[in-house]
């Protein structure tokens, strides 16, 4: 649990959470601060790279550091898409924005502490569905962190348990075929059935 010391930082963070819930909307602002990018996901990084079949194209969402295309097999292409450009052919766009773009077939979807962002995460995966054939995903899962007005002052937008999670997948044609734990957070990876 947070320290009641950043109990002004919680309630800023609480508010910004509501309005940009509200406003179906992203929050810029933070991400495009680099000190928001935390060195400490490098070891969430290697898990989720050691579950990417090698040769695969992978299209990260939230790409921040780029950290996962070092991590990721020899043989693997890689494409980075984020809120903010990165560089090095980075796919800008707004997992919130009322529309979504199309995004180029990629065997490999990435969503390392992303989804918990979204405001649609079953708009955004029927959206993605028909062009990916294995997604890998870490989700800080509500049974793991539940208390509802701590995961708004950390700025995610949604509750869902590993059932939820694995049932937005299901619905789109996908099964789990492995999960494991990142600290507090649970790595999955669905397979198109």
């Amino acid at each position: 649990m947070k320290k009641i010391s950043n109990f002004p930082l919680m309630i800023r963070n609480l508010l910004r959470t509501t309005l940009l819930k509200r406003g179906n909307t992203s929050d810029l602002t933070r991400w495009q601060a680099e000190k928001h990018l935390s060195l400490d996901w490098m070891p969430r990084a290697q898990q989720i790279a050691s579950l990417v079949p090698p040769g695969s194209s992978v299209l990260e969402f939230g790409a921040g550091r780029m950290t996962l295309t070092g991590l990721l097999p020899a043989s693997c292409s890689y494409t980075p898409s984020d809120i903010v450009d990165r560089g090095r052919g980075t796919i800008v766009c707004d997992l919130n924005a009322p529309t979504l773009p199309f995004f180029p077939p990629h065997q490999v979807a990435v969503f390392s502490g992303v989804l918990e962002y979204v405001q649609d995460v079953p708009r955004l995966i029927a959206h993605l569905s028909r062009n990916i054939q294995v997604f890998v995903v870490s989700y800080a899962i509500l049974e793991n962190h539940k208390n509802r007005l701590i995961r708004r002052t950390s700025g995610w937008v949604n509750d869902y348990d590993s059932n939820s999670l694995e049932d937005i997948f299901r619905q789109n044609g996908f099964h789990t075929d492995h999960t494991e734990i990142w600290r507090s957070q649970k790595i999955f990876r669905f397979v198109k059935n």
